[in-house]
């Protein structure tokens, strides 16, 4: 198991400032003076949210809170009690920034200084929900539970972009982990390939617990399993490796989105990652509607076979293959013979 402290330095993160720290100390309005119909009473009612010791409320105050009650289970080692408080930390920092831009965009056009001050507060909020998110991905990671992490720093640097400091350090994590083969170096900063020449990087181990060296290792669970006969170990195997792989792809493709424009190389790396992930799905989609017919399952077998043939393109081989089973189990009832020149022009 790695240590927290090894993975970011004591202190790197202080989200309370002076100046929230004071908000936190300041009382709640009494109920009343927010129903009176005073003018200046009226007036300061928007500052409700400002205030840290409303409980379950939005706004960043309470975002704030959470945070710090994370910072000191943290710091007393109670990383299931700091999981817990940095998870509603961004669940309420996320829907703070959702409800300032919706009510920023009601006033667009209307009113800018409102507008210009709300979507300021929106990002105010996105930028701390995203530090709770990186500090929640680096617990995972210090628990060795990488399957964890990788989805929240994938979010970050979806978030952040890799150009700011927070979506940096959340790709170089990622590259860390070995989730990602290729190292992003922002002009400028130090190359991430030098902190881990001599690490071994979890998601490249034979005991991987996610991505596509985890899946391959389900995959060759099933097909033994399968050998043996035992058909239902291979769907429940096939089963995990799809899960893991259509999530894989889609983080693949998250970043290749964040990185087109950005670095040529990262993007093109994480295309064929993307492909890689989706390609190894459909193989094991098929083995699976193989593993339902061995069954006597036809109706479980048939949505994977169009799945597969809808991903896949009929002219490739996954294709033609997906068809052909769907033909054996009398679903399609018109043989598909692929034109030579067709099936060549679609693997170009």
């Amino acid at each position: 198991m790695v240590s927290l402290s090894h993975i970011v330095q004591p202190g790197m993160f202080s989200f309370l400032g002076a100046a929230a720290s004071f908000a936190l100390l300041a009382p709640v309005a009494p109920a009343a003076s927010i129903a009176t119909s005073d003018a200046t009473e009226t007036l300061s009612s928007p500052t409700l949210l400002a205030q840290g010791d409303i409980d379950a409320g939005l706004g960043i105050a309470p975002g704030e809170g959470l945070m710090a009650e994370a910072e000191a289970a943290i710091e007393s080692q109670d990383y299931a009690l700091a999981v817990l408080k940095l998870q509603e930390a961004r669940e309420i920092l996320n829907q703070t920034s959702n409800s300032y831009q919706n009510i920023a965009a009601a006033f667009t056009g209307v009113d800018a200084d409102i507008s210009s001050s709300l979507r300021i507060s929106a990002r105010d909020a996105a930028q701390m929900r995203d530090q709770a998110t990186y500090r929640q991905a680096l617990i995972y990671r210090a628990q060795g539970q990488a399957e964890l992490a990788v989805p929240l720093l994938v979010e970050i640097v979806q978030s952040q972009g890799p150009n700011r400091d927070l979506g940096l350090d959340g790709y170089q994590q990622l590259f860390e982990l070995g989730f990602v083969s290729r190292p992003y170096r922002r002009t400028g900063s130090e190359d991430p390939s030098n902190a881990v020449a001599n690490v071994a990087r979890p998601l490249n181990q034979g005991d991987s617990p996610t991505g596509i060296r985890a899946a391959e290792l389900l995959i060759n669970e099933a097909d033994a399993a399968y050998a043996a006969a035992d058909y239902a170990t291979a769907v429940a195997r096939l089963q995990a490796a799809r899960e893991t792989l259509n999530q894989s792809s889609g983080y693949y493709q998250s970043l290749l989105t964040t990185f087109s424009g950005i670095d040529r190389r990262v993007s093109n790396e994480m295309r064929q990652q993307a492909l890689e992930a989706a390609e190894l799905r459909d193989q094991a989609s098929l083995k699976q509607a193989r593993a339902y017919q061995a069954q006597q399952q036809p109706t479980l077998a048939i949505p994977l076979l169009v799945e597969v043939l809808s991903s896949q393109n009929p002219t490739r081989a996954l294709g033609q293959q997906a068809y052909d089973q769907l033909l054996e189990i009398g679903f399609v009832a018109q043989p598909y013979i692929v034109n030579e020149e067709t099936a060549t022009s679609s693997e170009q």
